[in-house]
């Protein structure tokens, strides 16, 4: 192929968008390019490199809707040379979008395909093949079909949430049968408990972090994949209930300013690891477990750490946008440095390589103490400043946290998610709406959207201030954030306290997003106990 350029215009033709051209003209053309000789590539990949957006947009369109086309017609298994060439080709493409300045970049959700996402049975084949060929079970052949989870960058946010939860029971069935299976022959002649399919972690509410942490410590490594249970000293039952208790009230008492595992940001707002750690590093690499385990089994939790963090656990390096999110003035600051101010103002400033982070004066370059910053060099201090701060002075006790949270969870599947995705599903976000959570809304027994007690209940409820509202949500789900995927995840069911008088408060049933309502006889008890039974936090936690 002596003319690559002519793949930079046929995707802008109509015609190759239409259904009825994708196998005949779009496939054919997919593994022609994908069979293009080194140098004709490398020069396609650098034009798409230097596209705009829009233009960038038409390339994508035209691949995505082939592929769209192929899963929607249920077609796609016959003709796997040319789906595996499609799927190549929206790889390059997308490798070429990141290369570009932010500016005239595609958002990456441009590249979502939401079709492979509509069959749960195709993702849960398409992960079972990924982890077959990836453990040797399964080898590469061309008549093998093609395999979506080796191009996750295709995948919306609720498909990869479908394909971790998936995978991430798979993992706890099959870890728990080898694991269990190995440890039974090794204890069949002693007078031991058999292994259990679970980690179960039995706890003191006085003591909890003293309790769990102790237990995570002395556990199998191996059990940290298995489902987990919580169980407390004071109430036996094991319920889901205990889950999100305990990992509200951990997380709380964590990162409370009295476990001096953090430090905070100027307005007390955020978290990072400390460069001066005030406790052992252990306690980072049980902290990652604790996050794994929150994750691995779809609890929200509480951790206001600013997107690096979750940037250096799919291995991403933070950047100056992340100091700013944490450290909004020096972030600024550095900003101005980079980008407005004027040789005389840098050079005037007197500003040196020595910087004061985390209650110490650090020299950046070690090599030349008191290095002036001068604007020959202030991208070199601007780079040196943000390794330092967000990689260098917490490489020990982030390591260790890295390595705890990935004793629980798989790294390949979590390294599916963005940044920002994996935030949202591991802390919810604050996107609160109270008009779908209400319409979402369903009712049991004697009540109905017109019973009185429930008109009364959501007249109440739109008079709560904002933070009364999120009271209440943390009071009937065990958390006061959103779910990643919107209040729309969020189903009240509202039914009659049993037996109950007007002296009765609401109850809630968390794991299973259950009201409990009294049937009142005024609007303003039902206010009053309503409002009271928020005070308590969560009913279900109780010394």
């Amino acid at each position: 192929m002596k003319c690559p350029e002519i793949f930079l215009l046929l995707p802008t033709c109509s015609i190759l968008h239409e259904d009825r051209n994708v196998i005949d003209l779009v496939l054919l053309l997919a593994v022609a390019l994908t069979t293009l000789n080194e140098s004709a590539m490398k020069t396609l990949k650098d034009y798409w490199s230097s596209m705009e957006a829009p233009m960038m947009s038409k390339h994508i369109c035209m691949w995505k809707s082939a592929l769209a086309f192929l899963l929607k017609a249920n077609v796609w298994l016959t003709f796997i040379p040319g789906m595996k060439a499609v799927l190549e080709v929206l790889k390059y493409l997308y490798k070429c979008n990141k290369r570009v300045a932010r500016s005239r970049k595609v958002p990456l959700s441009e590249f979502y395909v939401e079709e492979i996402g509509l069959s749960p049975p195709l993702l849960q084949q398409d992960v079972t093949l990924w982890r077959q060929l990836k453990w040797g079970q399964v080898q590469e052949g061309d008549n093998l079909p093609p395999v979506f989870c080796r191009y996750p960058f295709l995948l919306d946010l609720q498909s990869k949430i479908n394909i971790f939860n998936y995978d991430a029971a798979i993992t706890k069935i099959t870890h728990s049968f080898i694991h269990d299976q190995v440890t039974a022959g090794l204890f069949q002649n002693l007078y031991t408990q058999a292994p259990t399919p679970i980690i179960l972690l039995r706890l003191r509410r006085t003591a909890l972090l003293e309790d769990v942490f102790r237990q995570l410590s002395y556990a199998d490594h191996d059990n940290f994949k298995k489902q987990l249970v919580v169980e407390f000293v004071e109430d036996s039952k094991q319920t889901d209930v205990n889950k999100r208790d305990f990992f509200l009230h951990a997380f709380n008492e964590l990162l409370a300013p009295e476990s001096e595992m953090f430090m905070y940001n100027d307005t007390q707002t955020m978290i990072w690891f400390p460069s001066q750690p005030k406790v052992e590093s252990k306690q980072y690499f049980l902290f990652g477990i604790l996050c794994g385990l929150a994750l691995n089994n779809s609890n929200i939790v509480h951790m206001p750490f600013p997107l690096a963090m979750f940037k250096k656990l799919v291995n991403m390096k933070p950047t100056l946008d992340d100091m700013i999110e944490f450290r909004p003035t020096v972030g600024k600051s550095l900003r101005c440095l980079l980008y407005d101010y004027t040789d005389d103002v840098i050079e005037n400033m007197d500003t040196t390589f020595c910087v004061h982070w985390d209650g110490v004066n650090v020299e950046l370059d070690p090599q030349e103490k008191g290095k002036p910053v001068i604007s020959a060099n202030k991208k070199e201090f601007v780079d040196a400043y943000l390794d330092y701060a967000m990689n260098k002075s917490v490489e020990r006790v982030f390591e260790e946290f890295r390595r705890g949270f990935y004793k629980v969870c798989d790294r390949d599947v979590v390294e599916f998610f963005q940044p920002e995705e994996l935030r949202g599903v591991m802390v919810g976000t604050e996107a609160y709406d109270w008009d779908v959570f209400r319409q979402n809304t369903v009712y049991d027994g004697q009540f109905h959207v017109g019973h009185p007690t429930i008109v009364t209940f959501w007249e109440v409820f739109e008079e709560l201030t904002d933070e009364q509202k999120k009271a209440f949500l943390l009071f009937l789900t065990g958390c006061d954030r959103v779910p990643i995927l919107g209040m729309e995840q969020v189903r009240m069911s509202v039914s009659v306290l049993p037996n109950s008088t007007q002296n009765h408060l609401p109850e809630s049933l968390t794991c299973h997003c259950i009201l409990m309502l009294p049937q009142y006889n005024s609007k303003e008890r039902l206010q009053s106990k309503l409002i009271e039974a928020l005070k308590h936090n969560r009913g279900f936690w109780r010394e």
